[in-house]
């Protein structure tokens, strides 16, 4: 199964390509020949085979793709796809009606993930006219919380807000210090929520005692 999940990660990582460069954002495109998203696609869908349901391996594997073409468009170009948007709420919604995912976890999820960083964000630009956060970024909070749910949604904006200080910092070590300087957030919130999905499945325990406590 792990070996079948191989062409599996690289049929969807030349899908996402077709639509990046069908996109074409800001002249953006992706060369036939770059095998990244294809080459990084392979772990999540080899661990999605190894350790989960039928059901649960085909939402994991779209959200995987989905998620790792956002971050890729993010990161060149500071802008998150729509269309892939779109994609991840359909999962999302396919996933609340086979009931791998409850509803209400998931509409607690989208409050942490979306309408409380938009409100960080409208209060941020009361104070100080500046946009510390793209409304893209906030789409993306709004189907990562329905996917993962409140607390894993609240552990995955302090692990990617974590990882882009630290990156932060490193850039301005080695190219200056820019209070100006911008720093795309899909890269960060789509390893944050893998990495958080992942250890979630490895232990449960610890995220059921988050909510109990």
């Amino acid at each position: 199964m792990i070996l079948l999940s191989i062409p599996f990660a690289f049929l969807f990582g030349y899908l996402i390509k077709r639509v990046i460069n069908w996109l074409e954002i800001d002249g953006f495109k992706i060369k036939e020949s770059n095998f990244i998203l294809d080459i990084l696609l392979v772990l999540p869908f080899s661990w999605a085979y190894a350790n989960l349901q039928p059901t649960e391996v085909i939402s994991f594997s779209l959200m995987s793709a989905v998620l790792f073409g956002i971050a890729y468009v993010d990161y060149k170009t500071f802008q998150i796809p729509l269309i892939f948007i779109i994609i991840g709420v359909t999962i999302t919604v396919f996933n609340v009606y086979i009931k791998n995912i409850y509803l209400t976890a998931a509409l607690w999820g989208i409050f942490v993930g979306a309408v409380i960083p938009l409100l960080i964000l409208a209060g941020m630009w009361v104070i100080t006219k500046r946009q510390g956060m793209g409304f893209g970024d906030i789409q993306l909070g709004f189907v990562l919380g329905a996917w993962l749910g409140p607390m894993r949604m609240a552990l995955t904006l302090f692990f990617a807000s974590f990882l882009s200080l630290l990156t932060w910092i490193a850039v301005s070590i080695f190219k200056g210090f820019d209070k100006d300087r911008a720093i795309p957030m899909a890269p960060f919130l789509t390893i944050a929520a893998m990495s958080i999905y992942i250890g979630s499945f490895y232990y449960p325990n610890f995220f059921y005692l988050l909510i109990t406590d």
